[in-house]
């Protein structure tokens, strides 16, 4: 998945003799615009898109399956090569989490609202669909996690729209506005570095499409979760969304 963008100076000796490029984290580029995008809502969305940074977070351990059979990604102190599991994926999947549960929400101009005549209360059906569907699956294929996840996501989408049809406005634009922000800088890391996709990803292990150069599973990957996670909040914690009062 998206994680190593821009690029990492680290001086070489105490006399600063010189210095090498890495790559380094597109969990850093998500993370600064996560909190941009706190600092820029202010209180009005604060809360979701803290549950959502907290929620996805503990995602990041997911990365001991994708790595080595998706990709093994550089890291910070290596963290990636020798545990499976570096600093990059915390910051990475917390701001994923952030930033898909209120960009839909934003974009339709909707704020929180209780449902009406009824008790708020907590649902995880849907979720549990996704993770039982993932386990069955990898567990069916071990080799084919990035595969396992997107069809995971895919399956709970329709489940929250079956059960919310209220949410499915939310959920498709917030699938199409993630897609589209995780594309454009999955677009802006390749023209830093346009060799990372060769050089740190199992092509053998992907399907070998790719859209101007990013491949097809990490545009897959980006629209199921946004999809699901765009209405997450709202889903869980019993809310249901309507018009902003504007002025």
């Amino acid at each position: 998945m998206l994680r190593r963008v821009l690029t990492h100076v680290i001086n070489v000796g105490g006399d600063l003799c010189g210095t090498i490029i890495t790559p380094i984290s597109p969990g850093w580029l998500f993370s600064g615009q996560h909190g941009w995008v706190c600092s820029l809502l202010g209180k009005k969305h604060r809360a979701e898109i803290r549950w959502g940074s907290l929620i996805s977070a503990p995602m990041a351990l997911t990365s001991l399956l994708f790595v080595p059979q998706y990709w093994t990604p550089p890291s910070l102190f290596d963290l990636d090569q020798k545990i499976r599991v570096g600093i990059e994926d915390v910051l990475w999947a917390a701001a994923v989490g952030g930033i898909a549960s209120v960009i839909g929400e934003i974009l339709l101009r909707e704020r929180l609202a209780k449902m009406r005549g009824l008790p708020r209360k907590r649902h995880f059906a849907p979720f549990v669909v996704v993770v039982v569907v993932f386990v069955a699956l990898d567990l069916w294929h071990p080799g084919k996690t990035i595969y396992n996840t997107i069809i995971a996501f895919a399956v709970g989408a329709p489940v929250i729209a079956y059960l919310r049809s209220d949410l499915i406005p939310s959920m498709l634009v917030g699938a199409l506005s993630f897609t589209v922000m995780y594309f454009a800088l999955f677009l802006i890391f390749l023209s830093l570095y346009p060799e990372f996709i060769q050089r740190y990803y199992n092509i053998p292990n992907l399907l070998g499409i790719y859209v101007v150069g990013v491949p097809i599973e990490e545009l897959l990957f980006a629209a199921t979760r946004g999809a699901i996670w765009s209405v997450a909040y709202e889903y869980v914690q019993g809310y249901r969304l309507e018009p902003a009062i504007s002025g």
